[in-house]
């Protein structure tokens, strides 16, 4: 058995760009680490209100966030990633979904972890679930010039399916859970696709075609 999870809004209610935030604050502090985490703050209360696309915010507050990273090696980027896990993405974890993702894994499901969050912190995440039959997608992350840089395109959307089907080939998604609209085209793929806390969107979907709903 296959089963596919997003992660942020799935399985977590944390922020793996707070938590980065948070580790420059505590490691490498300075004016920058504050005032990002306050323009966050007010450019995703314009997203609520409609007023930006949160996956136009979503990319660039995922970049921009990594420029707070001084003198970055590949040391410290685990160990910043293993931070916002521990420290943010864990203490926040939705029991539900994840006690039901190691009850799959348990009767020896492969369970595939597929985000557009940084691709360090969702293996790390991972990890939490279990050691074997576990596989971690997220955004690729590198060392480029002294800096972290990102993957040209988010693991989002499509995107998503088209990784996850990269990795299954012609075997069957059994499962996949998924809290946001951005989630429908991998939840369309699965036997029996699981809407987490849906928002809006995803909710009516999973209302309009007979989808079990998780909260």
């Amino acid at each position: 058995m296959i089963v596919a999870s997003d992660l942020n809004g799935t399985l977590t209610t944390g922020s793996p760009i707070l938590a980065i935030a948070n580790w420059a604050d505590i490691y490498q502090p300075s004016l920058r680490p504050k005032l990002f985490k306050l323009s966050v703050l007010f450019s995703y209360l314009q997203v609520r209100a409609g007023l930006k696309e949160i996956d136009v915010w979503a990319d660039k507050t995922m970049r921009k966030v990594l420029d707070l990273i001084q003198s970055p090696d590949e040391e410290l980027v685990n160990s910043i990633m293993s931070y916002v896990v521990e420290s943010e993405l864990w203490p926040k974890r939705r029991e539900r979904p994840v006690s039901l993702l190691k009850e799959y894994h348990n009767q020896g499901a492969e369970i595939i972890l597929v985000s557009a969050a940084y691709e360090p912190a969702v293996l790390e995440f991972a990890k939490k679930i279990g050691d074997e039959r576990i596989t971690a997608i997220g955004t690729q992350v590198y060392l480029t010039q002294g800096r972290i840089s990102l993957a040209e395109t988010l693991t989002t959307r499509e995107k998503k399916l088209e990784k996850v089907k990269n990795i299954i080939g012609s075997n069957t998604l059994e499962i996949a859970l998924g809290d946001t609209f951005a989630d429908i085209p991998l939840l369309e793929q699965a036997r029996q696709p699981i809407a987490v806390f849906p928002d809006q969107e995803l909710r009516k979907t999973a209302k309009n075609r007979g989808w079990q709903i998780l909260e």
